[in-house]
């Protein structure tokens, strides 16, 4: 009886402490998607999943294929060697925060040259419903939402009632019509769900 009100209460409290800092994690999340002060700071110090034309970057290793999450520095030397000026951190979504807050991004860079990028990164610029395979479902969800988030951006510089463009704001959460302030956001959910179906149905 006493062993079974230990684990009770053990499992209890380690249950309350999750949830806490899962309540810790999203706040954090959150406060980054409304204030772009915050985000920028966060980028400074953030890790990205880098793409290329909206196809993620994979890196094979010993243990099988990875999404590297490339951290905020490395991108800039990579930029600044490749002779990049107009492309910036800024440039990227955020996508989600790790445990320890350490806020993760997507960054398209679609507009360097590919074989050079890959030579840099030590890597390969893979079709996202193969890459899903290769990676055995590890970073799938932070991929999908990735990918979909940046294809929502690429779509959406225009305003649909003014034809002026659209500013995105620094977490990417939101983009505002220059002319008129209204405001967009992104379906990433119904953008998921209709990949998801694509995809299954590409492999049935």
């Amino acid at each position: 009886m006493v062993l079974k009100a230990f684990c009770t209460r053990t499992s209890a409290l380690l249950h309350q402490r999750f949830c806490s800092d899962y309540v810790k994690q999203m706040r954090y999340l959150f406060n980054l998607k409304e204030d772009d002060d915050a985000c920028r700071q966060a980028l400074t110090s953030g890790t990205f999943y880098l793409f290329h034309n909206l196809a993620p970057l994979l890196q094979k290793s010993k243990e099988g294929n990875t999404a590297p999450q490339i951290n905020a520095s490395e991108v800039n030397t990579i930029l600044e060697k490749m002779g990049q000026q107009e492309m910036k951190l800024e440039d990227s979504v955020l996508i989600d925060c790790s445990e320890r807050e350490v806020a993760q991004f997507a960054l398209d860079l679609g507009l360097l040259e590919k074989s050079a990028l890959e030579s840099n990164l030590q890597g390969k610029f893979v079709d996202l419903r193969k890459a899903l395979l290769l990676l055995n479902g590890k970073n799938a969800p932070l991929l999908m939402k990735a990918q979909a988030l940046l294809r929502w951006h690429a779509s959406n510089q225009y305003c649909s009632q003014t034809g002026q463009p659209t500013q995105k704001s620094v977490s990417g959460s939101k983009r505002i019509c220059s002319a008129n302030g209204k405001i967009y956001y992104p379906q990433v959910k119904q953008l998921k769900m209709q990949f998801t179906g694509r995809l299954l149905k590409r492999l049935a």
